[in-house]
This record gives C-alpha cells, sequence and structure tokens, in this order.
C-alpha cells in the first residue's frame, strides 16, 4: 500500500486499486485543493461538506462511529472527544494484513476504550501541531501508550495555513529522530520493522 499526506490531518491510502481518504479537507477547511478521486471517505468531522467524487460507481463513506467494511479494508471508527458532540472520527483500518491508526485531530488523552482500540496498531498517524491538536509532547505520550511500528506525524505548519502550528521538527527533535523527507511511503506486511519503532517523515 501507499500512504502520503494531502495536508493538516488529510491522509491518502492507495490499497491495490482502492483508495481510501481519512479526514478530506471540508468546505470550511483552510486547505484550498481539487477535487478528490476516492472509493471510501472517512470524514474527520461528520458536518464536513467534502469535494470527492467516486472513483467507480459508488462512493462509501463513513461518519459516524461503528465497524465498516468496504473493499475487503475493515473500518473502525471512534469519536474525540469520548462524549458530547463527535468533533473528530478517529479511525483504525485493516488492510493488507496491516492496522493504521489514524489520530484525526485529536487534543486529549485517549480514553481506555479507545486506547484498548488503537494499542499496537503496526501504523500510527497522529497530529504533532498543537493549537488545537495534539502537539510533540503529548504525541509522544499517545505513542508511548500505542506502541506502534511506524509514527507518520501529520498536522503540523505548512505552507498556505494561517493557523500557527509547531512545525514538525518539534516533534522530531522531542522523540529523538531525524528522518529525511519523503512524499509517500510505500509498504507491505514484510516491510514492517521488527524490533525498534521507525519514525517517516512525509512532506505536505
Amino acid at each position: 500500500m501507499i500512504i502520503e499526506l494531502l495536508g493538516l490531518s488529510a491522509t491518502k491510502i492507495q490499497s491495490n486499486s482502492t483508495t481510501i481518504l481519512l479526514s478530506p479537507p471540508g468546505e470550511k477547511s483552510e486547505i484550498k485543493t481539487s477535487r478528490f478521486k476516492a472509493d471510501c471517505v472517512v470524514l474527520g468531522n461528520p458536518d464536513d461538506k467534502i469535494n470527492v467524487e467516486p472513483r467507480e460507481e459508488k462512493l462509501f463513506i463513513v461518519d459516524s462511529v461503528g465497524e465498516y467494511e468496504a473493499s475487503g479494508i475493515f473500518i473502525y471508527s471512534s469519536q474525540t472527544p469520548s462524549s458530547g458532540k463527535i468533533e473528530s472520527l478517529m479511525t483504525l483500518l485493516k488492510i493488507e494484513n496491516i492496522t493504521i491508526a489514524h489520530l484525526a485531530n485529536l487534543n486529549q488523552e485517549l480514553s481506555p476504550k479507545q486506547l484498548e482500540l488503537f494499542e499496537g496498531a503496526d501504523i500510527l498517524i497522529i497530529p504533532v501541531g498543537g493549537k488545537g491538536v495534539l502537539d510533540a509532547k503529548r504525541a509522544k505520550q499517545i505513542i508511548e501508550q500505542i506502541e506502534p511500528r511506524i509514527v507518520i506525524p501529520m498536522h503540523f505548519k505548512q505552507k498556505g495555513i494561517k493557523t500557527e502550528y509547531d512545525e514538525k521538527e518539534k516533534f522530531f527533535k522531542e522523540i529523538g529522530s531525524s528522518p529525511s523527507e519523503q512524499e509517500r511511503i510505500k509498504i507491505t506486511k514484510k516491510d514492517l520493522p521488527q524490533e525498534i519503532m521507525e519514525i517517516i517523515n512525509l512532506n505536505v
């Protein structure tokens, strides 16, 4: 599969002929993009109006907490905060025998139930920019709880965004890593690190 960041919490995953979008930018997003095409979309906010077209005949949309299956991909969504109005949908995906945790716009500790869902995920995609989402220090604490094999930081400072999120380098310093930047990551089950946790630096 191929994973790439689209800006803030927006993430694209390509698995064989299936395209999944996680937290794509809505109409009110600071990200101004052209129309996306996908087979499956998990909304970052259930109220978002998104500019996404189906790649084939139908677009499968996840906009609430629950368990789903689409194109052989299993999706488990959980809300944050843990009570009250859903402000962000976090997701655990099972694709090609790999589990991927995407923590959307998380800005607080995980509840015990959420931690149980995400703990031990192979790949963790986590916000690190502060200003309404996790900052570097809090992200590190959650990484230590989940213990993934691969960590991909997202939702950090980028060009064209007015909000002054922290730069991703602050997270790399906090975690003690200085990975080279790349546009996307291509990974299979056999590529997952076995002994150490790998930090991936994807650009936007």
